[in-house]
């Protein structure tokens, strides 16, 4: 069982972060050679899309992600592994207010997203540094 939760758990961070990576990396870019009527369909149609997906990942890593601590790192003591797991954690939710923030249609967030670019490449940097850590913690 544990080797099928963290496989979902992988999965979903993979989904997250590739996501995140096409939308800055790809679509942003290729936005720019269309009229600014295509640009908004083609955005509010991708981004839609994105807003339920980087949901279910926020569910799915969070579930997960408990279960994971729970299984592998509940009974450790205090120590380095912990540090960097909540590092980790911190982070992680960094990421998760970022996306949420991005795609939440609320319009209190329009000014945080007028600067959409920037902050998902914060989120893509952070997750990647997410993906980093745990590929550490699971060398120790």
């Amino acid at each position: 069982m544990s080797t099928l939760v963290q496989w979902i758990h992988v999965t979903a961070a993979v989904m997250g972060i590739g996501g995140m990576g096409f939308l800055l990396l790809i679509l942003m870019p290729s936005l720019r050679v269309l009229t600014p009527e295509q640009r908004d369909q083609l955005s509010r149609a991708v981004l839609g899309r994105f807003r339920w997906a980087s949901w279910t990942v926020v569910l799915v890593l969070l579930a997960s992600g408990l279960y994971a601590v729970r299984q592998y790192y509940w009974e450790v003591a205090w120590g380095k592994s912990w540090k960097f797991l909540t590092l980790k954690i911190v982070l992680a939710f960094a990421v998760f207010i970022i996306s949420l923030g991005l795609t939440v249609p609320l319009k209190i967030l329009d000014r945080f997203r007028a600067r959409r670019q920037m902050w998902l490449s914060l989120a893509f940097a952070l997750g990647i540094i997410v993906i980093l850590i745990s590929a550490y913690l699971r060398r120790g």
